[in-house]
């Protein structure tokens, strides 16, 4: 799971709204398509294209610290000799107003190098063709830059941190977060006796939310009977109040979830 794209940004890709329906017209090429069948070749230009943009989708620093957020429209043409050419940016900055005209443009300038710089760095492709001749061709994308509300625990940086773990250097913070809930699990579990009585056992998944000031809240569990569902949430619901996780130095509410097995 990308962290980039399972968070947080997302990437729209509009489909070549300069493209005739041409029965003779033939798509560009990425390299990487050029043993797919020709009625496939559309379907792989879009599929190499999100691929390439998720590639190297970078978010501006500056405008990451800053909590920029932006669409911008990107303008390309794929010429007669399969590079790209005349790419022309355009953004429009989102929930936030400038008073000054020359920060505005200056936080514009920023998200649109960046998408631009993501068109630039497009492999050379073998050229659309009209009738066998090579043509150059025009697409527009667009592009949205999105500071991230919520992510998966596996796309963030640094784990949410108990009391515990205040020193656990970063790349250790993950391995502290979960031991730290699995001692928990093993403290405060206790086999509920309608359980026991009826014999019921099994996995109970719990998902819960971690939200940016370090509280657990919308719990859910899935498993074998209510009854050991309840007495999942009763552990979890237990925990204290965490430092919040982090994402490239952000503070962001996280989703998580764990098994817990109860066993006669």
């Amino acid at each position: 799971m990308r962290k980039l794209f399972l968070i947080l940004f997302l990437i729209f890709l509009n489909n070549h709204a300069q493209i005739e329906k041409n029965s003779n017209e033939v798509y560009p090429i990425f390299p990487i398509c050029k043993l797919v069948p020709d009625i496939k070749q559309n379907q792989c230009f879009d599929e190499s294209m999100f691929e390439h943009i998720e590639n190297n989708f970078k978010y501006p620093k500056t405008a990451w610290d800053l909590n920029l957020e932006a669409l911008v429209r990107i303008r390309f043409d794929i010429n007669e000799k399969g590079s790209v050419d005349n790419i022309i940016a355009s953004s429009a900055v989102i929930g936030i107003s400038f008073i000054e005209k020359e920060a505005l443009r200056a936080a514009e300038n920023m998200f649109e190098v960046a998408a631009a710089n993501i068109i630039r760095s497009l492999p050379k492709m073998t050229p659309a063709k009209l009738d066998g001749n090579p043509i150059n061709k025009t697409f527009q994308i667009s592009v949205e830059y999105k500071i991230p509300v919520q992510l998966d625990y596996d796309e963030i940086d640094k784990a949410p941190t108990f009391d515990k773990c205040e020193d656990v250097e970063i790349d250790k913070s993950k391995e502290c977060f979960e031991n730290y809930i699995t001692e928990h699990i093993n403290k405060n579990l206790k086999y509920p006796k309608r359980a026991l009585k009826n014999g019921i056992e099994g996995d109970v998944y719990i998902q819960f939310e971690i939200t940016y000031d370090g509280y657990f809240i919308n719990f859910s569990t899935i498993g074998p009977d209510k009854i050991l569902e309840d007495e999942a949430y009763r552990i979890i619901s237990k925990l204290p109040q965490v430092k919040p996780g982090e994402y490239l130095g952000k503070k962001v509410n996280i989703l998580y979830g764990l098994p817990i097995s109860f066993r006669l």
